[in-house]
């Protein structure tokens, strides 16, 4: 029987301890899919094939183990579980997804497969969302993820659009291809008495001479090789053609005289050439008077090659390398340079820098930032709508709304062990515990405690720390209350119609919605400066988002054309007057909500 067992790889803990857990679970899988293909259902003969392709390593770990729990094949795993569970450290897992990023030769798929797989390792609270971070993190195409952060995309729109961005490269190279054999050679030039270029084959005198230490002309490796090259079949990166490396290539190599990269995005500009009345102004700059069109939308200022001629006293240009499109242009502007020198205009003056770009007619103008415009006092924005002063400052808490978690009394409380946190984070742990104390959203926990469950530490890029409790156990207790979500297509509905539209995300928004006391203490958490609980609405929690979805439309129900989905306040209209009066009163009832 043994001789027709199919071969399968041992477990070895020593290999690397601190990944044991993750390759404890893997290589379960793998071996209970094994199992179930040979069609063994017996306990007995499962638990005797773990031990045997176990290998050494987990038959001594299994000898440790007490007779009771080396009974059964469930027992004998279970307790293995318990043993590498520890090993997983979800906070050492996060970090490692942090790090992760997209290879040379692997498609957006593949890359998200791998994300998936580790982020199923670090207990995080919305998966998704950290999983599309990362994505546009360490994705290797930049237009991709300009698209990514310009247009808000979600995860699933964001596959998409790789998907189609691949395809496409993919296509045009074949067109090119294609193109680039079928094209003929227009002309050729050889120098007179030039010899050809013939293949190189060694004659039998020269091979029988080769010895190890010769160089191979398609790979650069040692020759004679043992098997095929290891060039054959493979494209150089350099000249685009078959079976050699790019680091032996014979081609000529292309000179690069000078590389330079774009340190800003595209610039894009409104009025650069225009024949209507605009609005204009003088800015004095280098004790001269200049005159400028407004262009509030524009993020450049630019004056013109003629301007800049004309100046008595010219400003040393620098090289520019911002790229600057006219509005709907493709091509863009041809920028001579750039110099940074003093506005002023009446009382107010600033440093600002002018891009000089080249014109070959006269009907292009000097243009004047919106930015640059508002801090030399020209121009002032106005906000349409009157809101409460206070709105956007501070954390609020909705008033009247008490939030109250159904406890299933038949789950039995779990303590769970105390995870060890990182020295080196500890600083940043007591602070965010200190802010959210200050805050009113959690409070210290004195006595003994039914339920208390763990923390993940997750590293914020812009410092400090984010603490998230390992709600998993707690939430076998809590039932939900299954208020409805919107779907997508509920959503349309309601804005059917509507041309105008805001969009308002509240702050930390189920930190707005208090618990009731007798639902604190099955968020109780362990730190290691104590125990702590929450006093607020939490993530992590099962029923959050249904729970606020529904508070927050009994606060909303009555006021026109708004719709939210959780936190995603969208407020629209079929014109901009009734648009502009629903979310006066939106933001006005949330202020009165949130005192």
């Amino acid at each position: 029987m043994a001789n027709a067992l199919p071969h399968f790889s041992p477990f070895k803990i020593r290999e690397d301890e601190v990944s044991a857990g993750t390759r404890w679970k893997k290589w379960l899988s793998k071996f209970e899919n094994l199992v179930t293909a040979m069609d063994i259902t017996l306990e007995v003969r499962k638990k005797a094939l773990l031990i045997h392709y176990g290998g050494g390593e987990i038959y001594d770990r299994i000898e440790t183990f007490s007779t009771a729990s080396r009974e059964t094949y469930a027992s004998v795993t279970k307790e293995l579980d318990s043993y590498f569970t520890p090993r997983v450290n979800p906070t050492f897992e996060a970090f490692k997804l942090r790090k992760m990023r997209q290879l040379q030769h692997e498609n957006v798929d593949q890359f998200h497969v791998r994300l998936r797989t580790q982020a199923a390792l670090c207990s995080f609270n919305d998966i998704d969302r950290e999983i599309l971070a990362q994505l546009i993190e360490g994705v290797t195409s930049s237009k991709l993820r300009r698209k990514a952060l310009r247009d808000r995309l979600t995860l699933s729109q964001f596959i998409a659009e790789a998907r189609n961005e691949e395809l496409t490269d993919t296509q045009t190279k074949e067109i090119e291809a294609s193109t680039e054999q079928a094209c003929p050679v227009s002309a050729r030039t050889h120098k007179k008495g030039a010899a050809k270029s013939k293949p190189w084959y060694p004659n039998p005198a020269t091979r029988n001479k080769q010895n190890t230490n010769s160089t191979c002309r398609n790979c650069g490796g040692p020759f004679p090789h043992s098997t095929s090259c290891p060039a054959k079949g493979k494209i150089c990166l350099n000249c685009k053609k078959p079976n050699h490396f790019a680091k032996v290539c014979r081609s000529k190599k292309a000179e690069i005289k000078r590389i330079t990269e774009d340190s800003s995005e595209t610039e894009e500009i409104f009025t650069f050439r225009s024949s209507k009345k605009v609005p204009t102004t003088s800015v004095f700059i280098n004790n001269q008077n200049i005159s400028f069109i407004i262009d509030t939308g524009a993020s450049v200022n630019v004056i013109t090659e003629a301007t800049y001629n004309n100046m008595k006293k010219k400003p040393q240009l620098k090289p520019s390398s911002t790229a600057i499109y006219g509005y709907n242009a493709v091509q863009k502007l041809p920028v001579l340079g750039c110099f940074t020198t003093t506005a002023s205009h009446k009382k107010y003056a600033t440093k600002a820098m002018f891009h000089v770009v080249q014109n070959h007619d006269f009907t292009c103008s000097n243009l004047l930032s919106a930015s640059t415009s508002e801090t030399l006092g020209i121009i002032s924005f106005a906000h349409s709508i009157k809101v409460p002063d206070d709105i956007f400052h501070g954390f609020g808490k909705l008033e009247g709304i008490n939030i109250k978690l159904h406890i299933d009394n038949d789950v039995q409380p779990k303590a769970q062990t105390h995870r060890r946190i990182p020295y080196h984070v500890r600083k940043d742990v007591e602070k965010e515990l200190k802010r959210l104390e200050e805050q009113d959203i959690i409070e210290e926990v004195e006595g003994p405690t039914p339920w208390m469950s763990p923390i993940v530490v997750v590293p914020k890029k812009s410092g400090g720390v984010r603490l998230c409790v390992d709600m998993r156990e707690a939430n076998k207790a809590i039932k939900r209350e299954c208020h409805p979500m919107p779907t997508i297509e509920d959503m349309i509905n309601d804005l059917n119609g509507s041309t105008v539209f805001s969009r308002i995300d509240l702050q930390q928004a189920f930190h707005q919605l208090e618990l009731n006391e007798e639902s604190r203490f099955i968020t109780t958490f362990s730190t290691h400066v104590g125990l702590r609980r929450f006093k607020r609405l939490m993530f992590g929690v099962n029923a959050a988002p249904e729970i606020f979805q529904h508070a927050l439309g009994e606060v909303l129900r009555d006021i026109p054309g708004v719709t939210h989905f959780i936190d995603d306040i969208i407020v629209h209209g079929k014109t901009k007057r009734e648009q502009d009066h629903s979310l006066t009163e939106t933001l006005n009832r949330l202020h009165q909500r949130a005192r």
